[in-house]
């Protein structure tokens, strides 16, 4: 009963980010999540990523538990993703996902380097605790 449980709930979550989308600025659409959706793709998947494009400080002063982080602001931020596993999907957020913000440009360039299991986290790091979810501090 727990397997089917398991099964019912992956499959409600996958239907929720397949309708949940919209259409970036290049040919492949970013798929937005809200935080519970988020939180629970990465308990029930180990290929989800949680990629944090904000700065190292803003990092250290709170994070999602086993977050990347890499920082949209540095000059090698391309060349530090490319290094990443494309067979993997990344739930990419930034502070508040603002529309044009770090997050959305962090997308815009994951997805022109081949990424194409990209997901926003719509609200950032700011709606993550919002919702109540446990934060890392460092």
């Amino acid at each position: 009963m727990n397997h089917l449980i398991r099964i019912l709930i992956s499959a409600v979550l996958i239907a929720v980010v397949a309708s949940c989308s919209y259409q970036s600025t290049t040919e492949n659409p970013i798929n937005n999540v809200v935080v519970d959706v988020a939180r629970d793709l990465v308990a029930q998947d180990e290929t989800v990523i949680v990629l944090d494009v904000r700065t190292p400080k803003e990092y250290v002063m709170g994070h999602i538990e086993g977050a990347l982080n890499i920082n949209i602001a540095e000059t090698d931020f391309s060349e530090r993703v490319s290094e990443l596993d494309q067979d993997k999907t990344y739930i990419v957020h930034c502070s508040a996902n603002v529309e044009n913000g770090r997050s959305a440009k962090s997308l815009e360039i994951m997805s022109s380097l081949g990424f194409d299991k990209l997901l926003n986290m719509e609200g950032g790091i700011v709606a993550w605790e919002q919702s109540g979810h446990p934060l890392v501090r460092n």
